[in-house]
């Protein structure tokens, strides 16, 4: 099921504070503590860039179903 364009920027939003809440952790002492969050930073920033497209790619096909034009490359 294809999500809805809400429900793209509700889950964008979601990743954006989980990815906030990990950097807070990245700014403690503990080394292992940091490489942890950085890890998940990394996985967060992806599904973040995930999302990111697929807002995009909502927009451009309402753009276009309002245009009336087909797909573009």
């Amino acid at each position: 099921m294809q999500k809805s364009f809400g429900q793209l920027v509700a889950e964008l939003a979601q990743v954006n504070i989980e990815l906030w809440h990990e950097e807070d952790k990245a700014r403690v002492e503990d080394d292992h503590a940091v490489a942890a969050a950085k890890r998940a930073i990394d996985r967060l920033n992806q599904r973040r860039n995930d999302l990111i497209e697929r807002v995009d790619e909502s927009v451009m096909s309402t753009v276009r179903s309002a245009s009336g034009s087909g797909p573009r490359g």
